[in-house]
């Protein structure tokens, strides 16, 4: 017998049909039967758990869906804004083609060198070219002679920049290339109006930015904690 579906719109012509709410037991039986985490990513992971700011890692279904992501697009250069302790670069590194790229910025050298150390184990180090400064002014920097020439762009830093970000990536970005965003639900906090802090109001002007910008094509997805992808257009 098939499921009692609701109706596929209600009757103010909202759609009733919705992503599922994932609780623990759920979340779980996603991670069973979808998640293939490398033993290297899986000691990085039990690493980063020590320090306090663990939180900011990438769960293990967000890392291998942007590697996926790289995988399906194969692109020859990436940009990665923030780093922290390197699941998401090396993700990237270890599914983007031979001959690719990847550009990683992060202000913190204590992170740097944990997400180093785990690129050298994994012997993909030499692929990746890093910068441990703030990115605003080394994506500046790349205006001069690398607009457009990223096919694909991971942002995952600081909120009080996000816009920027955005911007600076879409004049990086070529056409038809990817900008993947991460925390774009920052914990459900967009949706609730209590919360007026300004990381949550600055993804909130984010999320309005790109849902007008007839430039891209997107999708926000709640997976993690929110991952937007763009492409250009």
């Amino acid at each position: 017998m098939l499921p009692n579906f609701p109706k596929p719109v209600s009757e103010d012509n909202k759609p009733v049909n919705r992503t599922v709410k994932v609780d623990d037991n759920l979340y779980q039986y996603l991670i069973d039967v979808s998640v293939r985490e490398s033993e290297i990513l899986t000691a990085l992971r039990r690493e980063t758990a020590q320090y306090h700011m663990a939180r900011m890692q990438l769960s293990p279904e967000v890392g291998q869906f942007l590697a996926l992501l790289v995988k399906l697009q194969a692109p020859k250069k990436i940009l990665e804004v923030g780093v922290f302790t390197g699941y998401s670069t090396l993700s990237m590194a270890m599914a983007m083609p031979e001959e690719a790229c990847l550009i990683a910025i992060e202000k913190k050298q204590m992170w740097l060198d944990i997400a180093t150390n785990y690129l050298e184990q994994a012997g993909v180090r030499d692929r990746v070219t890093t910068y441990c400064e703030k990115a605003l002014p080394v994506m500046e920097s790349f205006l001069e002679s690398q607009a457009e020439t990223f096919d694909f762009v991971f942002i995952d830093a600081d909120k009080q920049n996000l816009v920027a970000y955005y911007h600076l990536s879409k004049k990086l970005v070529r056409a038809g290339g990817c900008i993947v965003i991460d925390n774009t639900l920052w914990w459900g906090n967009v949706a609730d109006e209590s919360f007026t802090d300004k990381d949550t109001c600055i993804v909130r002007e984010l999320n309005q930015i790109i849902h007008q910008d007839n430039d891209v094509e997107l999708s926000l997805l709640p997976i993690g904690d929110g991952l937007t992808i763009v492409r250009k257009k």
